[in-house]
């Protein structure tokens, strides 16, 4: 009956108590990984040609959704070529693949269009914080951008060499 009584059932008691509030306030994980896909519509910006550089804007929309808009694609591309993300998210992450993929056979000049500019809608994302990493294997380049999904939010990021 003196241990119940000690300092060292006391100390006993405190660390087992901590290690359970421990175990109650740790994150379950981020859950299982999800993956959508999202094509992109192709267009000829002329105001992106005074920055050739390549970057993505990011721009938060009123319903939630996030529009993403990539300039400086590459010069091999017209407008019978596909863009497209896979887009893989795993919580609050989300890891985005571009592919781009040029027209499957050679058409006329005049059946294509130049192109400079690629539109993503990006649907289904909750109103939180989350952190993107843009990869591009085909200019083997990427960017990161940690944004809030609020409407009217405006990001751009240049894209650095892999």
């Amino acid at each position: 009956m003196d241990f119940l009584h000690s300092v060292e059932f006391y100390v006993i008691i405190l660390l087992v108590a901590a290690l359970a509030v421990g175990l109650m306030a740790m994150p379950s994980g981020h859950g299982p990984v999800e993956t959508s896909f999202s094509e992109g519509f192709l267009t000829f910006d002329p105001a992106a040609g005074e920055d050739p550089a390549p970057r993505l804007e990011l721009e938060c929309l009123p319903d939630g959704g996030v529009k993403i808009t990539r300039h400086g694609l590459p010069d091999t591309l017209d407008s019978a070529a596909t863009a497209a993300l896979a887009i893989s998210r795993k919580g609050f992450d989300l890891t985005i693949e571009e592919r781009l993929t040029p027209a499957s056979r050679p058409l006329l000049a005049s059946e294509t269009n130049r192109v400079n500019t690629a539109v993503y809608i990006l649907q289904g994302l909750a109103r939180e914080r989350y952190h993107v990493r843009f990869n591009s294997e085909s200019t083997s380049s990427f960017t990161t951008v940690t944004f809030v999904n609020r409407p009217g939010l405006h990001a751009t990021r240049q894209f650095r060499q892999a």
